[in-house]
C-alpha cells in the first residue's frame, strides 16, 4: 500500500526548512566577518533575497499554479540544492549576492505549490489538522536550525554550508522516494483546472461547507454579503502576516548581530535566543491545530496585533540581559504562530482558488520579511536597536488601525 503523500512531503519540508534555516543563519554572520557588510547592508542583502522569493511566488500565481504541483516543488528542491552548493564555495560578493537570489527566487516556487497541494480539497476541521501538521514539521526545523547553525559557525563557519547542503540532498532522496513508492497516485491530471488528487475537490469553505465557526451571520441568499465577509477574513489574515514578519525579520536577521556585535555575547547565545522563538511557534501551531474558537472571530486578529505590540515595547525594558530577550523573543514566536496561522487557513479557507491566496499569502510574508530586514537594518545602524523598536511600534500601530477599520466595515450592512 503506498506511503501517504503526506508524510513524504512534511519529512521533505524538515529538511528544506532546516537547510534554509542554517543558511540565513550563517549568512549574517559570514556577511559581517568575510565581506565586512554593515548591519544596513546586511539588511538590504537578506530583503533583496525576499524580493526575489516574493517575485517566485509571484511567477508561480500568474503562470503556474494551474499545474501539477506534484512536478514544480521537487524542481525547486534541486534548484535550491545546486545553488547552496555554489554559495557555500562563493568567495566574491557578487557570486554571494547572484547565488542567494537565485536560491530565493526558487523557493518562491517550492512553498505555495507544496501548501496547495497538501490543501486542495480540504475544509473545516480537516484543513486545520492538516494545515497544523504541515506547520510543525517546518517549524520543527526552525527550532533545530539556529541552535545547529550558532553551535557550528562558532566552532568553524564553513561546516554550516556543509551541512546545509546535505539537508537539501536529503529533502531531494525524501522526493524521489515519494515518486518511487507513490508513482502511480502522483499521475493524475487536472480536469477543469482542479486536481483530481486522492479526493475531490470542493470549495474549500463556503455557506455549505459546514466549516467550524463559519460566519453564518450572512442571511441566506445574500451570496455576496457572504463571499465580502470571507474576503475580509482573508485581508484580516494577510495584514497579521505582513505585520507578524516584519517582526520575524528583525529578530531573526537583527537581533543576531545586536546580541554579538551590541551586547557582546557569542554566536550560540544568538542561536540559543532564536531557539526559543521557533519552540514557541512549534508549542502555537500544536496548540492552534487543536481549537477552533479562533475561527472566524474578530477579536483574535486584534488581539494577536495588540501582543505583537505589547512586546515590542518589552524589548526597549531588556537591556543587556539575555534571559529577558529570551522571554520576549519567545513571546513574539507564540504570537507570529498565531498570526501565521490567521494567513494561511483563511488563504485555503475562503476564495475560489486556494492556491492563488496561498501564494498571495506567501508574497505578503516575504514583504514583511524583507521590510523588516532592510528597514531593521537601516535604523539599527543609525539610531541602534532601541530606535529599532520604535519604529517597529509605529508599523504596528498602522497594522492595528488597519484591522479596526476592517472590523467596521464588515459590521456596514452589505
Amino acid at each position: 500500500m503506498p506511503i501517504k503523500k503526506h508524510y513524504f512531503v512534511f519529512a521533505c519540508t524538515f529538511f528544506f526548512s532546516l537547510g534554509t534555516n542554517i543558511l540565513n543563519f550563517s549568512l549574517i554572520y559570514r556577511l559581517v566577518d568575510r565581506f565586512s557588510f554593515s548591519p544596513g547592508q546586511i539588511g538590504a542583502y537578506l530583503a533583496l533575497g525576499q524580493l526575489f522569493y516574493f517575485l517566485g511566488c509571484n511567477l508561480y500565481r500568474r503562470f503556474a499554479s494551474s499545474l501539477n504541483p506534484a512536478r514544480i516543488f521537487p524542481f525547486a528542491v534541486v534548484v535550491v540544492f545546486l545553488v547552496s552548493i555554489l554559495l557555500g564555495f562563493a568567495r566574491s560578493s557578487f557570486l554571494v549576492y547572484a547565488a542567494y537570489w537565485v536560491l530565493q527566487l526558487s523557493t518562491g516556487f517550492y512553498w505555495p505549490p507544496v501548501m496547495g497541494w497538501l490543501t486542495g480539497g480540504l475544509s473545516g476541521n480537516e484543513l486545520n489538522r492538516e494545515i497544523g501538521l504541515f506547520n510543525r514539521s517546518w517549524m520543527a526545523a526552525n527550532i533545530l536550525g539556529p541552535l545547529a547553525a550558532g553551535a557550528l559557525y562558532h566552532w568553524n563557519s564553513t561546516a554550516n554550508f556543509f551541512v546545509l547542503v546535505l539537508c537539501f540532498f536529503t529533502a531531494i532522496l525524501i522526493l524521489f522516494l515519494l515518486w518511487r513508492r507513490n508513482r502511480k497516485e502522483l499521475r493524475y491530471r487536472y480536469r477543469n483546472g482542479k486536481s483530481t488528487f486522492g479526493r475531490p475537490a470542493a470549495p474549500a469553505a463556503s455557506a455549505s461547507s459546514g466549516a467550524a465557526a463559519s460566519p453564518n451571520s450572512a442571511a441566506p441568499g445574500k451570496a455576496g454579503t457572504f463571499d465580502k465577509r470571507l474576503d475580509l477574513y482573508r485581508y484580516r489574515g494577510w495584514t497579521n502576516a505582513l505585520c507578524s514578519n516584519i517582526c520575524m525579520g528583525i529578530i531573526v536577521n537583527i537581533l543576531p548581530l545586536y546580541i554579538r556585535d551590541g551586547l557582546g555575547f557569542t554566536e550560540r547565545s544568538a542561536g540559543m535566543v532564536l531557539f526559543f522563538r521557533s519552540m514557541a511557534g512549534f508549542i502555537g501551531f500544536s496548540v492552534l491545530a487543536r481549537f477552533t474558537l479562533w475561527h472566524f472571530n474578530r477579536k483574535w486578529f486584534l488581539i494577536t496585533q495588540g501582543t505583537l505590540i505589547f512586546c515590542t515595547f518589552l524589548f526597549l525594558f531588556a537591556g543587556n540581559r539575555l534571559a529577558f530577550y529570551t522571554v520576549v523573543v519567545f513571546l513574539f514566536g507564540f504570537t507570529h504562530s498565531c498570526c501565521y496561522d490567521n494567513s494561511i487557513f483563511y488563504s485555503g479557507a475562503t476564495g475560489k482558488d486556494p492556491k492563488k491566496n496561498l501564494a498571495l499569502h506567501e508574497i505578503f510574508l516575504s514583504i514583511g520579511n524583507a521590510a523588516g530586514s532592510a528597514g531593521g537594518g537601516f535604523i539599527y545602524q543609525h539610531f541602534r536597536f532601541g530606535g529599532t523598536c520604535f519604529a517597529l511600534v509605529l508599523v504596528l500601530g498602522l497594522g492595528l488601525g488597519l484591522l479596526i477599520l476592517l472590523n467596521k466595515r464588515e459590521r456596514v450592512p452589505g
